[in-house]
């Protein structure tokens, strides 16, 4: 697919859409229907149960997962994401890319408010992205965008381009995460480093307050953009460390919604007639066992080895995940264009796997200490593998830690073997390349293969999806057979609902774009 001069309403020339096989199973038989045919209902308060990990709400520093959850609500991006990952106008309404792919160009929306009054422009834009490109900054999102994007300028109010280093095909799905989030100006020079617990954006809802460890709460923005949007009064995240409780609180009524909820638990909600199920086909996200293998004892390969053989993963899938989901493979979960059908992945052979460990040099057992986040559905997937390792004489000692600490452990080094999870990014450079890559800012294992970096690199130069997939397969395999990472499950995934929560839709990254629903009267 040849980069475009042409401008597009709803383009073409390299969204990630044209890229992805089209996910025509995302949404679940229970959800699909009524809600569709009905006109949106506004007001009323959307009650949500939440995942405990969030510690800023500055995106340009956002590192947690739940956090994305609320940054949605607060902030709009550059350019957005469909529930089939295709990229799609948001606060840029087009854009062209020029012939050598070297300077992409944006048409932005007009008459668009940040929540403090101040007018959203192509300087605010310039702003932004020169905010994270800066090393004083030390924003996570640098490495997204530095090694390609050389400077922002602005052609006019409402026209921005940016001049490329290079050609760069993952660049709009960056611009739809993390990234592309534009914040006010006037709010960071006013809060400075406290802007994260302050947020000020153009999105559909503006911030009101944020109780660590409790609740953040939202109220609409009445000058919001988007005509006719949004339609709740307010929202508020609870936090809800455990996923049983927040479904039982959807049972209850506490919360109108919840996601990441337990497989264990799918069946009773499902039963309930006041409740929808949903479950995100294909799975889109997968569980793993990491650790340091820059240093003793895990850069000890045949050790890696011994490990990721020990393991019975159709035993996990079936006690942990009911039957859902599928074994793991690799980075590449099902229905991506770049999953490569070929790979095979490590398998159980415990037999292999003693010997393994003898090669390593431990052929009387080896014995270390696991990190386990402290929640039921981590404990008992330590428990199980637990068990499984043991049977090859490797014997895991927990660490109990806590669950909104565990990521920022993980970043710091200061856990080593523990198990984390990632969902997919709209372009495969999303997570190979901050995994994976040496200079990838989560790559946290110290992983780094020379061979592996330059097929990234190269990949990422290149438009076309034919000629970058190969690329992605060698990495992927090399990845695997390296085993940075030990891939569990592609796991299943599910959010239960009030049957008066409208127009839920899955988005493969599985960031709820609560934006567009509503409650029905």
């Amino acid at each position: 697919m040849a980069a475009t001069a042409t401008t597009h309403t709803r383009p073409t020339g390299i969204t990630v859409g044209a890229l992805i096989l089209a996910l025509a199973g995302v949404l679940a038989p229970t959800i699909a229907g009524r809600a569709d045919a009905q006109t949106p209902v506004r007001g009323g308060t959307l009650r949500i149960g939440w995942i405990p990990d969030a510690k800023t709400l500055d995106p340009h520093f956002s590192v947690q997962f739940a956090e994305r959850h609320v940054l949605y609500l607060v902030f709009n991006t550059l350019v957005g994401l469909d529930k089939s990952f295709n990229v799609i106008p948001e606060l840029a309404r087009s854009w062209q890319v020029a012939p050598d792919g070297k300077r992409v160009t944006f048409q932005l929306q007009r008459g668009v408010k940040f929540h403090d009054g101040t007018d959203f422009t192509a300087e605010v834009v310039k702003w932004n992205i020169d905010r994270i490109l800066d090393p004083a900054t030390k924003s996570p999102q640098r490495s997204q965008l530095e090694p390609a994007v050389a400077a922002v300028s602005v052609v006019d109010p409402y026209t921005v381009a940016f001049e490329m280093k290079k050609p760069f095909a993952p660049l709009l799905a960056a611009l739809a995460e993390r990234p592309g989030f534009i914040v006010s100006p006037a709010a960071v020079k006013k809060w400075g480093e406290n802007f994260g617990q302050h947020p000020v954006g153009t999105g559909p809802f503006r911030f009101v307050d944020f109780v660590q460890d409790s609740r953040v709460t939202l109220e609409r923005f009445d000058g919001y953009w988007e005509k006719g949007k949004p339609y709740f009064d307010k929202v508020v995240y609870h936090v809800v460390p455990d996923p049983t409780v927040r479904s039982t609180m959807v049972r209850t009524g506490e919360v109108d919604i919840a996601t990441d909820v337990e497989a264990k638990d799918v069946p009773l909600l499902q039963a309930d007639q006041n409740l929808r199920v949903s479950e995100m086909k294909p799975p889109a996200r997968w569980t793993v066992l990491q650790w340091q293998v820059d240093k003793p004892p895990f850069n000890n390969k045949a050790l890696r080895e011994a490990i990721a053989l020990g393991i019975n993963r159709e035993e996990l899938k079936q006690v942990l995940l009911r039957g859902f989901g599928e074994v793991a493979r690799g980075v590449a979960t099902p229905g991506l264009w770049w999953q490569d059908p070929n790979l095979k992945g490590y398998g159980y052979n415990p037999e292999l796997a003693k010997k393994k460990l003898a090669e390593a040099g431990y052929p009387n057992g080896f014995r270390y200490k696991f990190a386990v986040e402290n929640t039921s559905q981590w404990i008992r997937q330590a428990e199980l593998l637990q068990g499984q390792l043991q049977k090859i004489n490797v014997t895991l000692d927990f660490e109990l830690v806590n669950t909104a600490d565990a990521y920022a452990l993980i970043v710091q080094r200061k856990t080593n073997w523990t198990h984390t999870r990632w969902t997919q990014r709209a372009d495969p450079h999303g997570l190979f390349y901050i995994l994976f890559h040496s200079k990838g800012f989560a790559n946290s294992t110290g992983y780094s293969n020379p061979k592996v970096n330059e097929l990234l690199d190269r990949a990422a130069v290149i438009y076309e999806p034919e000629r970058r997939k190969p690329l992605y397969h060698e990495a992927e395999r090399l990845i695997v057979e390296d085993a940075p990472y030990v891939f569990l499950n592609y796991t299943a995934e599910f959010a239960v609902m009030s049957r008066k929560v409208q127009n839920w839709v899955w988005v493969p990254d599985l960031i709820p774009r609560f934006r567009d629903l509503w409650l029905e009267k």
